[in-house]
């Protein structure tokens, strides 16, 4: 079972001096520490100096008359920061609640009488909602304000031997131990969060903010203050992942969850790793003639025993900000291998769209990461498209991801908006973006021939496009008929299982020089649809 453990920085915050001292001697900051681990030791007085024969003596360690081993040393360093650790410490300095340390000792301690007793303990960890933005538009002033006032009214709430804590930097603990039932700590929850929102709205009534709350139950989500406190914490990041502003309890299907999607974490970075990750090419097509255009680069997971698992399969793994940066610059990697491949062997030039999520915008490195693979690949940057979804652009980093598209933009780089039409604000965003290509979401395709509205829609999205300057592809292309509305309409581009599933790199490279010749048309390809019948 995972425990939570104090970080270095919370243990020196508590200790004194000496506490200080002894936790550098595990920490490498002493010249004792040093030696045991194989560095240079610090300079020692010459005889010469005055201090070396006074103070050599008081300067080693010593014990029973005779000097201590290195791993002697860090046993009694050791020893003393158990001892230390289970002394009371100071309270936080700004809310004059207790700090993380402080809580954890006393709760366990609480937790040891309840199970004595019999009593049910609830412990509730709240998390202000984007307090970062409260800091940034007012100021630290203000927030540190919202903090105070949350920690006096949490204490109007405590009775007895009730802890309260400010567990982080925007963060809550409150231990309870005179409730009764689980309505009981519904109510609770819910006075905690108008605490929280009564708080922010007394500083400002223009910042819509509020709190998430995770709540554990003592002794059937934790049998000691560890793993309560993690329960209480898994339960918090599930508020927050389904819309903030709200309590969840604890249930123990969440831990399993969260150990199932670790674990999928782990096997998908390792696959990665590994090579197990491959680009697969589906490919985008010229819809006038259906010419070979270029392709899209989609990830496919190879198992051992052969099996391909789709972004699906994998889709926890995609939704961690670690493993989207791991994965995207794998397929770069990977993808600008192929292109320079496919180069070396006569093929002719495509366009190749990969997929960017917003952690990878984010960094602020993207686009010098893309200028230096394709450098040394010698690939023109003009050759790579980069896809993005609307929900990259609704990202707190906007700003961050805007200047990154920018600097794509500048090498060359195209960028297409996926999934056109199916978030939010999209004709915001084609005004405020640096987009020079729009992807028909395939749910527009499905029905083009036969609903009027999906006719209309991407009627007007072409149309929109077309005054712009842009190019518009459709995804989801299937048959005949949608192939047939498509060129009517005036869709550039498209793609889907018309023409090809996505392939691996050696098909894709046979399909592209097999489609790139002009297609003669056929007498029927003339005898175009109108728009679906309004009745």
């Amino acid at each position: 079972m995972s425990r939570m453990l104090l970080s270095r920085n919370d243990i020196l915050a508590v200790y004194d001096s000496p506490g200080k001292e002894t936790l550098q001697l595990l920490t490498g900051g002493t010249a004792v520490s040093k030696k045991i681990h194989g560095a240079e030791p610090a300079p020692q007085p010459s005889d010469s100096d005055p201090r070396s024969r006074s103070n050599a003596v008081d300067q080693e360690p010593w014990e029973g008359g005779a000097r201590q081993s290195p791993a002697a040393q860090v046993q009694a360093a050791r020893t003393a920061i158990d001892q230390r650790l289970k002394q009371p410490t100071s309270p936080d300095t700004l809310t004059g609640l207790s700090s993380r340390s402080q809580f954890q000792s006393r709760g366990g301690t609480a937790l040891d009488e309840a199970r004595r007793d019999g009593r049910m303990i609830a412990l509730f960890l709240m998390g202000l909602d984007r307090f970062k933005d409260l800091n940034n538009t007012l100021g630290h002033q203000a927030g540190d304000a919202v903090l105070i006032e949350i920690a006096r009214n949490l204490q109007s709430l405590m009775e007895g031997n009730d802890l309260a804590a400010r567990y982080g930097g925007d963060e809550f603990a409150l231990m309870l131990t005179g409730l009764s039932s689980e309505s009981d700590v519904g109510s609770v929850a819910g006075k905690m969060l108008e605490i929280a929102a009564a708080s922010i709205r007394h500083q400002t009534s223009k910042l819509r903010s509020s709190a998430s709350l995770g709540v554990a139950l003592f002794p059937e989500h934790g049998s000691d203050i560890d793993e309560l406190i993690q329960s209480a914490d898994i339960a918090l990041n599930r508020a927050k992942a389904e819309g903030r502003g709200r309590a969840q309890l604890f249930a123990p299907q969440m831990r399993t969850a969260l150990m199932e999607r670790l674990q999928q974490l782990s096997a998908f970075q390792n696959a990665v790793e590994v090579g197990q990750v491959l680009p697969y090419y589906q490919p985008q097509m010229r819809l006038s003639d259906r010419r070979s255009y270029g392709f899209e680069a989609l990830a496919r997971w190879a198992l051992p025993n052969g099996d391909i698992l789709y972004p699906a399969h994998f889709k926890a793994a995609l939704e961690d900000a670690d493993a989207a940066i791991l994965l995207g610059e794998h397929m770069l990697q990977r993808v600008s291998d192929d292109l320079r491949r496919w180069r070396a062997s006569d093929m002719p030039v495509c366009k190749m769209s990969i997929n960017v999520t917003a952690p990878e915008l984010k960094r602020g490195d993207y686009a010098e990461k893309v200028a230096r693979i394709f450098s040394e690949k010698e690939l023109p940057p003009s050759q790579l498209t980069v896809e993005i979804t609307e929900s990259v652009l609704l990202d707190d980093k906007a700003t961050q991801i805007s200047e990154t598209l920018s600097e794509l933009r500048r090498l060359g780089v195209s960028i297409s908006l996926d999934d056109f039409g199916t978030g939010f604000a999209s004709l915001t965003h084609l005004k405020s973006y640096a987009v020079d290509q729009i992807k028909i979401d395939r749910s527009f395709v499905a029905d083009l021939a036969s609903n009027s509205d999906d006719w209309a829609i991407v009627r007007a999205t072409l149309g929109l496009a077309k005054s712009l300057g842009m190019r518009t592809v459709a995804e989801g292309l299937e048959n005949w008929t949608q192939l047939k509305c498509l060129q009517t309409l005036g869709c550039d581009y498209g793609q889907g299982f018309f023409f090809s599933p996505a392939v691996p790199a050696d098909e894709a490279e046979a399909y592209f020089r097999l489609h790139r010749a002009y297609k003669k048309a056929k007498l029927h390809q003339f005898v175009l649809p109108g728009p679906p019948n309004q009745g």
